[in-house]
């Protein structure tokens, strides 16, 4: 596990439905480190769900609560932290979360992952827009993900599945997917 960078932390990023949660959850587990997933910190910090924070005070306020969290986040070390699929979709919120550890990107069809987002109910971006403008959103948010340091493919993949390709990728980052060249010349 030598080969995180930064305080050797591993941030999960990606689209609603990605399975950041999920994945973050068994390797923290695989690999005996704490989980955290910023969601949860901002609904504990602003003391209402996701869902209510976005109907009462704005999508504006959810991202600087997000903001908020990344200034707690940099004191971590040796942690699994899955971010909300918005939070690396602003390229101070993305350099700071690389200066943090490996940013590794689950990656999956947008069909894929909107049919799972939806299952859940629990994500105000999906319930106030159509099945095109969520397309827009991920093909939006798509060139911050790529900008992770890994990429790992979750298509047709089970969620242990999906642990065992990422712990793959974080030892032998060089062959990582969509990395032409190393990340650091």
């Amino acid at each position: 596990m030598g080969m995180a960078q930064g305080n050797g932390n591993i941030l999960l990023i990606g689209f609603m439905g990605a399975g950041k949660s999920t994945v973050g959850r068994l390797l923290a587990r695989r690999l005996g480190l704490c989980f955290v997933e910023t969601d949860d910190m901002v609904t504990a910090l602003a003391g209402k769900s996701v869902p209510e924070i976005f109907r009462e005070k704005g999508e504006a306020y959810f991202r600087q609560q997000e903001r908020e969290i990344l200034d707690l986040l940099v004191l971590k070390q040796g942690h699994v932290i899955a971010t909300g699929g918005g939070l690396p979709c602003d390229a101070e919120n993305l350099a700071r979360l690389k200066a943090m550890g490996t940013v590794v990107w689950l990656r999956g069809d947008i069909t894929t992952l909107h049919d799972r987002a939806a299952r859940s109910g629990r994500r105000p971006l999906l319930t106030q827009r159509s099945r095109d403008d969520v397309e827009a959103l991920y093909r939006q948010r798509e060139p911050f993900y790529a900008q992770a340091h890994l990429i790992v493919e979750t298509d047709g993949l089970a969620p242990d599945e999906v642990v065992h390709a990422l712990l793959r990728a974080v030892e032998r980052p060089s062959v990582s997917p969509g990395c032409a060249a190393p990340a650091n010349p």
